[in-house]
Order: C-alpha cells, then sequence, then structure tokens
C-alpha cells in the first residue's frame, strides 16, 4: 500500500469504529470479506456483500444506511485532521511501524497514536509492572534493572503511573532514553497521573515514545487504564513484575502476559541479605509465589537479568519467524559485567 491507500485504511477503521457492535475483530473480518476494504469508503453497496451478522441484522434493521455511513466517514475524518493537528501519529496495524509483538497476538488495537520516536516500537523491549506503593527496595530496583536493561539495548515499557513505573522510567531516561510510556487516554488529553506530566515531557526530549490505543478526545477512565495494562505485555518480548499490589490490579496486568505467552520474570526479594522472610512484606508475597511455582524468573543480579535477557531474546526470535515482515532480524544481548550494585 503507498501512503495514500494506509491513510485512507486509517480512515475507513476510525469510520466502521462508529458503528455499535463494531470492534477490532469484526472489522478484520469484515476486511476478510471485502477485497480492496478501502473502496468501502465510496460504495456503501458493498456493505451487502459481508457476511457477518451485526451488519446483516443492522442493515436488516435498517439501522445502518448510506446517510449514516457518510456521517461515519466526515466523522472519521475529523478525527484523523483533529490527530494530525495535535502532533500525534496514527500507526495502523498494515503499517511498517505498527508493532509486531503487538500484531501477532489474537486480539490487538487497529491503529495506535503515538508521540515521539516511533522506531521504539519495534526493538527489543520489556515491560515495567508493579505496585503504585513499592518499598523502598523495589522502587530503587525498578529504576536500577530498567536501566541496566536499556544500556543491553532494551526499550523500556511501561504505564506512566506513579511508584513502580515512574521509578522503570527514570531508570531508562537516566542510560539511553529509550522507554515507551503506555497511557489510559488519547494523547491531546492531559497526562495522566498530572504529577507525571514532567517526565513524560522528558520522555519525549530524550528520544522516547508516548503511545496511546485510544483515539483522540478520549478522556481518562478505570477500565481504560486497566485496558492499558495488556499493551504493557503485548509490545513487549518479556514482562517485569517489580512488586504486587493486594488489590488485584497488578494481577490482572500479569495475566495479559500470561495469556500473550510472555516470559516473566520477578524481583526476588529473598536473595536480599537484608530480608529475613520476604513473605513478611506485603509487596513481596506475590513475587515469591509465582516464582516458587516457576511461573516467573528471579531477578537480583546482572546474571539473573542476562539469563532474562536470553529467554526473552529467544521468545522474540519464535515470534519474527511467525511474521514474514521480520524475517532475518535477530537480537542478542551483549555481554556485560555482572553486578548490579
Amino acid at each position: 500500500m503507498d501512503a495514500n491507500d494506509l491513510d485512507n485504511l486509517t480512515i475507513l477503521i476510525l469510520a466502521l469504529d462508529q458503528i455499535k457492535g463494531v470492534g477490532p475483530q469484526t472489522v478484520l473480518k469484515v476486511f476478510s470479506q471485502v477485497r480492496e476494504p478501502q473502496r468501502l469508503l465510496t460504495d456503501f453497496g458493498r456493505f451487502h456483500m459481508i457476511n457477518i451478522p451485526v451488519f446483516k441484522r443492522i442493515l436488516r434493521a435498517g439501522q445502518f444506511n448510506q446517510q449514516q455511513w457518510q456521517e461515519d466517514i466526515i466523522q472519521a475524518h475529523e478525527i484523523f485532521d483533529k490527530t494530525k493537528a495535535a502532533g500525534i501519529d496514527l500507526i495502523n496495524y498494515q503499517m511498517p511501524d505498527y508493532p509486531l509483538n503487538m500484531a501477532v497476538l489474537k486480539s490487538f488495537p487497529l491503529i495506535i497514536y503515538t508521540k515521539g520516536n516511533r522506531k521504539l516500537l519495534n526493538e527489543p523491549s520489556v515491560g515495567f509492572i508493579g505496585t503504585r506503593r513499592p518499598t523502598t527496595l523495589g522502587a530503587k530496583m525498578a529504576e536500577r534493572m530498567a536501566a541496566q536493561f536499556a544500556e543491553d539495548s532494551y526499550v523500556v515499557v511501561s504505564g506512566l503511573s506513579i511508584g513502580t513505573n515512574t521509578a522503570a522510567h527514570k531508570g531508562a531516561l537516566e542510560t539511553t532514553g529509550k522507554t515507551i510510556a503506555i497511557v489510559g487516554h488519547s494523547l491531546e488529553q492531559p497526562i495522566y497521573p498530572k504529577e507525571n506530566t514532567a517526565l513524560a515531557e522528558e520522555i519525549l526530549a530524550k528520544g522516547g515514545l508516548i503511545m496511546s490505543p485510544f483515539r483522540y478526545g478520549t478522556i481518562v477512565r478505570r477500565q481504560f487504564l486497566a485496558a492499558r495494562d495488556e499493551w504493557e505485555s503485548g509490545i513487549s518480548d518479556g514482562l517485569v513484575v517489580v512488586e504486587t499490589d493486594q488489590n488485584g490490579k497488578t494481577e490482572l496486568a500479569l495475566q495479559h502476559a500470561f495469556k500473550q505467552n510472555r516470559p516473566v520474570a520477578m524481583l526476588d526479594h529473598g536473595q536480599c541479605e537484608q530480608i529475613d522472610d520476604p513473605m513478611q512484606i506485603e509487596q513481596a508475597i506475590g513475587n515469591q509465589k509465582y516464582i516458587q511455582t516457576q511461573q516467573a524468573l528471579p531477578l537480583w543480579s546482572k546474571e539473573s537479568l542476562r539469563k532474562f535477557e536470553e529467554v526473552m531474546a529467544k521468545a522474540r526470535q519464535r515470534r519474527m519467524l511467525l511474521n514474514k515482515r521480520s524475517q532475518g532480524v535477530h537480537y542478542r544481548p551483549q555481554p556485560r559485567n555482572m553486578s548490579l550494585f
């Protein structure tokens, strides 16, 4: 596709998104049934060729007609133009910059919105999640581990939240500056949380990226913050859980990683000489559970980080082989000195 075709595809996706009951999976079914789907923008009659229940129902009931479709297209153009005018890039799933890690998932946003260095979207990356109330040790280790991963040519991905996310972004900024912040609102909106507005600006100034799966005009909501968590692991080659919380938020984000077959590693408090019993630390209980059941690799030393990098690199190569767009891309972490301190 040329640039004009790709823009038309973006506008078509935005227009289809206006239709009640039509989500990303339905849009992909439409595209699989209609040759040259961009022609739907000018030929409403092609909708009658689509054998998908929601379209058959709304067409038969008169709930979707040519006039309504033209209004949807006009609104899609307005969203597209406003987004561009705000300095935000729209990247649909057919564009070369769209993250390959997300494109091979069973479910993914058909358009992502970005500000900053979009080249980071397809570089080797590691996600960081954890409680907004980390221990002093947890915050310190999040920053140190993120800095080490960044030095080892990984992009650090996190959610710009207070606590663990903030520490991870800062660790990457101290070294290469390669970090991606995924937010739960559209990118023309004020940064949430507002306490991290300066951090977001620093990320952009140092060559990082801010990304959202939400289109122009989307304000922050609790459910959007939860939805954002899915893409922190989805875009990454593996996930680091620094510390867990007891309200289930970190647990929900972790389950996304397991469903996406992403390698998981967790800070192992049990290796800290100053800690007699990590099970007495609220934020460490979840980590110990997953480490002991071998669902997560333990992280403490640089050697353990290196082992996790090797696991992520192998998993990445397997995914690359499944996507012909990435044939021939291989990554090997460079050996370094093994002390985190």
